[in-house]
């Protein structure tokens, strides 16, 4: 099957991935290795990236160096206990060479909004007794402002450059489907100004119809078929997670020169990220 939208992975990031760029990479419980592994691959720097889900994936990409910002929900492994190494490193050693940016994923989607709709802020409910608040672990992205309607809690808008949205199945004209969880996707893929859908199975547009249309591609740019594309993560009726991946990651990335050595061997094949 052929179609306008239908490209390779590494065309995607060739294409949409720059330095000073913001990128989504989604979606909330589904980490698009397949994409940070190729961003890795590419040598792209000076990434702001939102993932609502940080977990491993965040964690490499702050080792491999490729980052500016980070706004995310959480960095930590699923399966432990266990840290992720590179964030527990830069956390403990007070390195701010990467800039962090904590949202509870109602935060973040409350942001995504924003710039789906075209507006700098959206009021939010106040977390008092929480770091969101308390440590401004949001690091400057929440304020509060006096309307005519009384005092409200906000949070600045995110618009990114892309988003890389994962989909279980798409058609060539960008109709997505997603099985869930929905998390936050949809509303990323409404504010970023550009959309690839990173899809388990391309199908027809009747088949995706039959499915359930979640993302219509009135508002996709592109589309690629990857299949596995969250993988050591899994996803929905396809395939589960490979804990035993999971685990061999946080006992051999202990130590920086134990993250280069997997980097190599995993990701960039000998090559220097």
């Amino acid at each position: 099957m052929t179609g306008d939208k239908l490209i390779g992975l590494p065309e995607a990031v060739t294409a949409h991935v720059q330095p000073g760029r913001t990128v989504y990479l989604g979606n909330f419980g589904a980490q698009l290795f397949a994409v940070g592994h190729e961003i890795i691959r590419q040598g792209r720097t000076g990434l702001h990236v939102v993932v609502g889900s940080g977990g491993i994936l965040l964690d490499q990409l702050l080792g491999a160096g490729a980052l500016a910002s980070a706004t995310f929900g959480h960095c930590w492994s699923p399966v432990g206990p266990g840290p992720t190494w590179n964030f527990r490193r830069a956390a403990e050693s007070g390195d701010r060479a990467v800039t962090l940016y904590e949202l509870s994923l109602g935060l973040m989607t409350a942001a995504l909004t924003a710039g789906a709709w075209g507006v700098p802020f959206m009021p939010v409910p106040g977390l008092p007794g929480t770091g969101y608040t308390d440590e401004d672990w949001p690091n400057g992205r929440m304020s509060r402002v006096d309307t005519a309607f009384g005092t409200a809690d906000i949070v600045a808008a995110i618009t990114p450059d892309v988003a890389f949205v994962h989909v279980d199945q798409a058609d060539a004209d960008g109709n997505g489907v997603i099985r869930g969880p929905l998390g936050e996707a949809l509303v990323a893929a409404q504010a970023a100004r550009a959309l690839v859908l990173v899809a388990e199975e391309v199908v027809g547009t009747e088949a995706a119809r039959r499915a359930g249309i979640v993302i219509p591609g009135v508002l996709t740019t592109a589309v690629v078929h990857h299949p596995g594309a969250v993988a050591p993560d899994g996803t929905i009726g396809r395939y589960e997670r490979d804990v035993a991946a999971y685990e061999r990651y946080v006992a051999g990335t202990s130590t920086p020169e134990g993250f280069a050595a997997w980097l190599s061997e995993h990701v960039t094949g000998g090559r220097d990220a």
